[in-house]
Formats: structure tokens, sequence, C-alpha cells
């Protein structure tokens, strides 16, 4: 399971993230299936083929086709990795949190690190809260005086 999305940090010994998936998501159906994802971080040029991934489910489409993404198998784990992102993060789940909220939380033990040689933080591409980010800046969405309107 290839996804962008929200993650944080949970652990750095063992080193490992927690994403936090709607229960009605296809992404959480085969994460819970397969006890597996891998964290794909684009950079800002990509934030068009990332809006694509956002809108269209993996169910109904072909995301990689119609991104022109390219797909390549992960080293530790039988999910695929965006080759065209910068960084990658190979997990594997170690625990699942559902607490009747909104959304089941998959921490997930990082097995793998991809970082292409031209990785830079400056460009990475973030979302939280219904913006894109760049480091410090807003490149697309909502006003931060919008978000908890």
């Amino acid at each position: 399971m290839a996804m962008f999305g929200v993650f944080h940090f949970y652990s750095f010994n063992p080193p490992s993230v927690m994403i936090g998936i709607k229960p009605e998501k296809y992404t959480h159906e085969l994460i819970d299936l397969h006890k597996e994802f891998i964290i794909n971080i684009p950079t800002t040029d990509q934030l068009e083929k990332v809006k694509i991934c956002g809108k269209l489910t993996g169910k109904d489409s072909e995301k990689f086709k119609e991104t022109s993404f390219t797909r390549q198998r992960g080293k530790r784990i039988k999910s695929f990795l965006i080759e065209e992102c910068t960084v990658n993060l190979e997990c594997k789940v170690v625990h699942k949190i559902e607490h009747g909220g909104s959304h089941t939380w998959f921490i997930g033990k990082i097995e793998e690190v991809h970082v292409d040689s031209e990785y830079s933080r400056s460009n990475a591409l973030m979302f939280w809260l219904g913006q894109f980010r760049e480091l410090g800046e807003i490149v697309e969405g909502r006003k931060d005086d919008e978000i908890f309107l």
C-alpha cells in the first residue's frame, strides 16, 4: 500500500511512525489486510499529481497510470513505493488503535528508508488541516484563520 497522508513519528527506538486512516477508506482495508504500508514524501512540484491521488480511490482506478508515477516494489515489504518521491518509508504494522473516533491509528515500524540524493526539506510537500505546505509556507489550501472555523 503506497500512500501519501498525515503521519507522525511515534518512536525513534525502534524507529516508528503512526498514521491515521478513516475506516471507510480503501487504504484502511489494504493496511488492515497486509499489515504494512509505505509513506511517500512528494515534492512541491508534484502537487497536481498528489491531488489526483487524493481524489481517486485505488479500488476503482489505477493511480499510477492516472498520474504517471512509477511503481517500485519495496525492498523489505511487498507494497509498492513511488519512485519519483524523494523519501519513502517502508513500514510494517506493529499496532492498531481503534478508539471510536474518526480514524484508526496504525503504528508502523520503519523497516527501510529510501532518500534520493536530490532530497531537500525545503521542497518537501506536506499536508495538514486542508493545507498543502512546504517548509514555512502554505502552497495551496485554506488560510490559517479558516482552519478552525
